[in-house]
């Protein structure tokens, strides 16, 4: 008769790492607020030039980027959101905590990019000279 050998494991088997970086949800989280309060800093500074100047230009490149780069942070929001999703179900704290933060991540960038995109409409209707 052959005998059996079978092995039997107490300890749990090792945690893999969360699939997402911390740096990657708190960039999603944080970039557009960023960008947003760059771009009024930014184009503050600029107004002046562009009216003596007549180079609206440079204000629409300014307003565009950050437009564009915001909507990459929510973007990426939603592909932190998947990946995490992908790993599968429900498991702990540190699923959650990187479900609601690509979440969060997404929201914020959305907003901020109309925020963006709405201080754009201004520089587009009226201009960058309202002198006298």
């Amino acid at each position: 008769m052959a005998e059996a050998s079978f092995d039997i494991r107490t300890e749990a088997a090792p945690r893999e790492p969360p699939p997402v970086s911390d740096l990657a949800l708190w960039t999603s989280v944080l970039g557009g607020p960023f960008l947003f309060l760059l771009n009024l800093e930014v184009s503050y500074v600029m107004v002046d030039w562009a009216c003596n100047t007549g180079n609206d230009w440079a204000l629409h490149v300014v307003h565009f980027v950050s437009v564009v780069l915001s909507a990459a942070c929510a973007l990426l929001g939603l592909t932190l959101l998947r990946r995490v999703r992908s790993a599968g179900p429900d498991g702990d704290r540190e699923d959650a905590r990187s479900r609601l933060l690509a979440t969060v991540g997404i929201l914020s960038g959305a907003l901020f990019a109309v925020s963006v995109f709405a201080q754009w409409i201004g520089v587009m209707v009226l201009g960058t000279c309202l002198r006298n």
